[in-house]
């Protein structure tokens, strides 16, 4: 298997900058964090932190100097930033864990309180966004009342046309936030909004601050069977690995390596 890169930055200290001193400066604060090898999977994973420009330009700069600089240009990327940057460059296998990871999540919350994916309202917000939509296949598996709220209801109503045609599944599809809002079990956003208290969220992009009067999730961990691994297994690096193992089915990539769901988080701050 190809070796790893693994890539994580402070994001609490994100800033926006493009330009020739920008450049110089970025260069300075990328840092190898570790160099490990885990001998059960004979894969080395080298760690680097990038400073926390969210400039797309600069993003993608600071990415390709990483790879260049720790000799990794072929290595598979295992992206822990800023989640709407990382998933530009996430594979289909990794989109698809991440969505796994989402639905999964979601069913475990809504057992602990006695409910199900397929007696429960699902919400969506953006439906539109480009990174809901291997969650939104996902949901459509195993749900039967999703509400698609969105800006964009064109976009929106053909995804749902979509949905009905592959899944036999009819998503209601809506821009009045507070109806959707109000009905909803969870809510999966891509979009920061300030949601009614009491409420189940998914936030996918994890620069957004949690509501005090919500559950906020936006991680999860796995337990996994090696352990000589000292930096951790994050949801990423997991898909990293298993996207390069002949199995496509999730489910059945995770129950062969013995790998299991462990935390749902909210940063570093365990929910469940």
């Amino acid at each position: 298997m190809k070796p790893i890169l693994c890539v994580t930055s402070n994001i609490d200290n994100s800033y926006n900058e493009f330009g020739f001193l920008s450049k110089i400066k970025d260069k300075r604060k990328i840092k190898l964090i570790s160099n490990e090898y885990i001998k059960e999977l004979d894969i080395r994973v080298t760690s680097v932190r990038l400073p926390p420009n969210f400039n797309k330009s600069s993003y993608l700069n600071n990415l390709t100097y990483a790879q260049k600089i720790y000799k990794c240009k072929e290595a598979q990327l295992s992206l822990k930033t800023l989640r709407p940057f990382d998933y530009n460059y996430f594979n289909s296998f990794q989109k698809r864990f991440l969505a796994f990871s989402v639905i999964k999540s979601i069913q475990l919350m809504l057992r602990m309180r006695n409910k199900s994916l397929k007696n429960s309202c699902i919400v969506v917000y953006d439906a539109s966004d480009m990174i809901n939509y291997n969650i939104i296949v996902e949901l459509a598996k195993q749900s039967k009342y999703i509400v698609f709220l969105s800006w964009d209801l064109a976009k929106a109503r053909k995804l749902a046309d979509y949905i009905i045609a592959n899944f036999g599944v009819s998503p209601i599809v809506t821009n009045d936030k507070l109806y959707a809002i109000k009905i909803a079990d969870f809510i999966i956003s891509s979009t920061d909004y300030e949601f009614s208290s009491g409420k189940l969220v998914w936030l996918l992009d994890n620069s957004m601050s949690k509501e005090n009067n919500n559950i906020a999730v936006n991680d999860v961990s796995y337990k996994v069977p090696w352990n000589t691994f000292e930096v951790g297994f994050s949801m990423e690096l997991i898909a990293s690995i298993l996207c390069q193992m002949q199995e496509r089915d999730i489910e059945k990539a995770l129950k062969y390596n013995g790998i299991y769901l462990k935390e749902i988080k909210f940063n570093n701050n365990v929910i469940c």
